[in-house]
């Protein structure tokens, strides 16, 4: 073949497909996507479901007995599944409650103009870079009985002795649980609130206080209505993603003391990875997705709600825009505005234009002093415990082992040298980084070729295929743990890079593809037209409009899946064993000849959590405002 025909081909190969209807041009485009998912997911998917069905007990023989609905009938004498349950629920539920007003704080504070308002937004997205399985090894070291923060703030303020053990009491490490969960969630739900937050026109805000309203009435009749919807689907998925918890749970109680901390994820863990009975963990799997889809049919109603509401606003042309409820309900006949009759305040009184005005509001300084006092508090609830890990890992033994804390600027990196000399390490960075890059990789690019049909074209069954997209974001990881073991072992790719990289890609696509669906969508379609009218290809509208333009969200979702990819645990644990041992999974293991207390190891657990988390960090740092902006697309506008 001549090297004219060579290069004609790319063009002959776009000619064809732009002849192509949209559905069939779509189905094509979505191919690999598909197939990926389809090969990776669907089948551990399909198969939990069946091994719900056999008796698949290793430890006390090989064989497979079918036992129809014995696995589920024996989840009722199980006291200690059904103890699982209702502890499951209130952990969800403690979570959220916390989370939602610390967002909701978050949220608000980050949405005033105020010095050091950059700096807070960079580390708001701190936690959530921090992998959950380091996440609770930093709140154990927060919980230390002897030496911890926590510790040291509970004497000064005369509660407990020279010890107290956080972890070893039920209530105590229920209730650290919480904590250091929700550390971690708040981020996620404050940039969700954060986005509904700027969409209020700004000229509402300064119509009410003309018209004399407080702080509280601007929250209530404008900022409240606002965000209610945005706060109702945060909340939803806070429960969702409290059922799920696993990895902090994994480093920071291992489910104890006893089985107190054991919610059902870490219950199902122990049941297929401790026992072995993997028909009786398939079928704990079936439950613990049933209870994730009854938390989630409100979400897909909210979601729902909330499009047939914009699509019902921009098809209404008689809607005022400016009116807001707090002009229709605190608007007296005079104009002015009348809080006694409406709010019932007894500190705020407003008259007739005949009247004199009076009105009860606290000093300005007391204000400020109120914010200041907000923001700091944020600030060292966000990034004290990241501070906190990284000044042990550079301080003698000595010195962090000492009630209270001794620091010392003698900084030592002996604690990286003894880490990183042992056996292994070296060989985990480098297993994470091929597994973040590669699938960042191939995620982008697969994901890519979904979202632009589903984005740009009329394509058949879009709401099934977006439906089924969300269903798999649903679906707790350990349901399939199982399975997607089997499935490697069974094609002799377990404990490889490549098995990673693959059932990485395989769970991040659909949400990649919600991401860069909702980004491309944003690109005005006139460049899109003009592209095609001048000559333009289907393809070469994609890569030389599309994507150039949208580049910034492209590179958002390129670090959401790195990020993720680099933090994953469970997986990890999975497929990994020895050759493919993630700094994750050999964090979550790491054991020491010379550990303190429970088989940990104070100075060489700071210095591997922050060898875990440095990398992420860095990536926030640097790119915080793609992060943010990718974030939003994918859970605010999907």
């Amino acid at each position: 073949m001549s090297t004219t025909t060579l290069t004609q081909l790319p063009g002959r190969l776009a000619r064809r497909l732009d002849r192509l209807s949209d559905g069939k041009f779509g189905a094509l485009f979505s191919l690999p996507g598909m197939l990926v998912v389809a090969i990776v997911v669907v089948p551990p998917v399909l198969s939990v479901f069946g091994m719900s069905l056999f008796r698949i007990d290793l430890l006390k023989d090989n064989g497979i007995a079918f036992v129809g609905l014995r696995n589920f009938t024996n989840m009722v004498t199980d006291q200690d599944f059904l103890d699982s349950i209702p502890r499951t629920l209130i952990f969800a539920a403690a979570t959220t409650a916390l989370t939602v007003p610390l967002a909701l704080g978050a949220a608000l504070g980050l949405n005033r103009i105020f010095r050091g308002q950059k700096v807070l937004s960079v580390v708001l997205l701190l936690p959530w870079a921090v992998a959950p399985i380091v996440t609770g090894l930093f709140w154990r070291f927060i919980f230390q009985p002897q030496f911890g923060i926590a510790t040291g703030f509970a004497k000064v303020l005369g509660f407990g002795g020279s010890s107290i053990d956080w972890l070893g009491d039920s209530h105590r490490a229920m209730a650290v649980a919480v904590i250091a969960t929700a550390w971690r969630s708040v981020p996620l739900l404050a940039l969700l609130i954060g986005t509904a937050l700027r969409t209020i026109p700004t000229n509402q805000i300064k119509a009410a206080q003309l018209d004399g309203a407080g702080a509280w009435a601007i929250f209530r009749y404008i900022t409240f209505p606002a965000i209610r919807n945005m706060l109702l689907v945060g909340t939803v998925l806070q429960v969702i993603l409290a059922l799920q918890v696993f990895d902090i749970i994994f480093t920071l109680t291992r489910g104890g003391p006893g089985l107190e901390t054991t919610v059902m994820y870490y219950f199902i863990y122990n049941t297929a990875f401790g026992t072995l009975n993997f028909g009786y963990s398939a079928a704990l799997s079936v439950t613990l997705v049933a209870f994730v889809v009854v938390f989630a049919a409100p979400l897909v109603y909210l979601r729902q709600r909330s499009r047939y509401r914009r699509a019902a606003t921009s098809v209404d042309p008689t809607r005022d825009e400016d009116e807001t409820a707090l002009s229709q309900a605190l608007r007296g006949r005079s104009g002015r505005f009348d809080a006694d009759s409406t709010l019932g305040a007894p500190t705020s009184h407003y008259f007739d234009d005949n009247s004199r005005v009076r009105r009860k509001i606290l000093p300005s300084w007391v204000k400020t002093l109120a914010t200041r006092t907000g923001i700091v508090l944020l600030f060292g609830w966000l990034a004290g415990p990241i501070v906190w890990i990284m000044v042990a890992s550079v301080q003698p033994t000595s010195a962090i082992t000492h009630a209270p804390p001794q620091l010392t600027f003698a900084l030592t990196w002996q604690h990286f040298s003894d880490l990183l000399t042992g056996a292994g390490w070296y060989q985990s960075i480098w297993v994470s980084l091929q597994v973040a890059v590669l699938t960042t990789l191939f995620t982008i690019v697969i994901a890519s070729l979904v979202a632009y049909p589903l984005a740009r074209l009329e394509v058949p069954g879009k709401g099934v295929l977006l439906a089924g997209l969300l269903f798999i974001q649903m679906v707790p990881g350990i349901s399939l743990a199982i399975p997607i073991l089997l499935m490697f072992r069974w094609v002799h790719l377990q404990d490889t890079v490549a098995a990673l990289v693959i059932v990485d890609t395989a769970f991040l696509t659909p949400l990649a593809i919600w991401i860069l669906r909702n980004v491309f969508e944003d690109v005005p379609r006139e460049m899109e037209s003009a592209a095609r009218l001048d000559g333009c290809s289907r393809i070469g509208t994609l890569f030389r409009i599309i994507i150039p333009v949208a580049k910034s969200g492209v590179a958002a979702a390129a670090i959401l899946v790195m990020v993720s990819a680099w933090n994953d645990f469970l997986f990890a644990v999975v497929l990994g064993n020895r050759d493919a041992v993630t700094v994750t999974r050999r964090i979550g293991f790491l054991e020491t000849p010379h550990s303190l207390g429970n088989s940990y190891s104070y100075d060489l657990l700071a210095a591997g959590g922050v060898l875990a988390a440095l990398p992420c960090i860095v990536l926030v740092i640097i790119f915080h405002r793609r992060i943010v902006s990718g974030l939003t697309e994918g859970y605010g506008k999907g």
